[in-house]
């Protein structure tokens, strides 16, 4: 199949597409991650905890019950307590993305970039 998917989910043909003004850059293949992770905004010290739903190697997909505000600084661990025991366990992200889901229940879903 020719059509990618696009920036918001939606499945776009770059070729056959007039009105795109960005160059197109293919998504990493994501990967279904339910596991809990705690995250903290940059330069604060309370961790808040939140859910994997898919990742990347370029990004994550997240569920957490706070609001966030796209363009935050997170830091993330993938563990729910505790210190990290690993420090390659903690990386660092840029919220580029929020939607709501209503079900089953109403929850922030982010969209987060890895930094390099």
């Amino acid at each position: 199949m020719d059509s990618k998917e696009g920036e918001l989910g939606h499945r776009t043909n770059p070729q056959n597409d007039s009105t795109a003004s960005k160059k197109w850059i293919p998504r990493a293949p994501r990967h279904e991650l339910r596991l809990p992770l705690r995250y903290r905004l940059e330069g604060q010290q309370k961790w808040r905890s939140g859910e994997g739903i898919n990742i990347s190697k370029s990004g994550l997909l997240f569920s957490s019950n706070e609001m966030l505000e796209v363009s935050g600084k997170l830091e993330i661990i993938f563990q729910a307590s505790g210190a990290a025991l690993l420090s390659s366990s903690t990386c660092k992200a840029l919220v580029v993305r929020r939607t709501l889901s209503n079900w089953p229940e109403t929850r922030a879903l982010y969209g987060v970039r890895f930094d390099d």
